[in-house]
């Protein structure tokens, strides 16, 4: 059991996450007021670069331990993608602070980028032999869907397993 603490404006609210109820093809939400979240998500990635880390939109603020810069995050861009994140947008309230520790904090940045532009390609290339099982653990951690995993699986099987050889 990992536990997370979710720091909100009056309040300290501890956020367990199981990594046992992560289901890997479990997607949080299926519908949002009836649209199906894969074409909302489509529509939120056009989009994306304009609210990531826009400070100005975001929900919340979300700290890194090992990170010194605050993300600015928005509920809509996280909590479909995420089983951490659907779970902790429960506990939190606009304007919150919500500080974490991840397996791999270095490596957040380009997952970040990748929930808010759905640009696979990118994140696909900040990905390296060295970094590789780092990245797996963040994905694990937060609990991402099936595309996530693909991007990591297809890294693993192009340039992991066939430079092995």
């Amino acid at each position: 059991m990992t536990t997370s603490t979710v720091v909100t404006q009056e309040r300290f609210v501890p956020v367990e996450i199981s990594y046992d109820a992560i289901i890997p093809t479990y997607n949080p939400i299926e519908f949002i007021d009836g649209i199906p979240v894969g074409y909302f998500l489509s529509r939120l990635h056009e989009h994306g670069h304009e609210f990531l880390n826009d400070i100005n939109s975001a929900y919340a603020e979300l700290h890194i331990q090992g990170l010194s810069t605050p993300f600015w995050i928005h509920k809509e861009y996280l909590e479909s993608q995420s089983t951490f994140f659907n779970r902790a947008f429960k506990e939190l309230n606009r304007g919150d602070k919500m500080v974490i520790k991840i397996p791999s904090p270095e490596d957040f940045e380009p997952l970040l980028e990748y929930l808010y532009t759905g640009d696979g390609d990118k994140w696909y290339d900040t990905m390296n032999p060295d970094n590789y099982y780092d990245v797996w653990s963040n994905v694990e951690f937060f609990g991402l869907g099936l595309e996530a995993r693909a991007i990591c699986i297809a890294y693993y099987q192009n340039e992991v397993l066939n430079n092995s050889n």
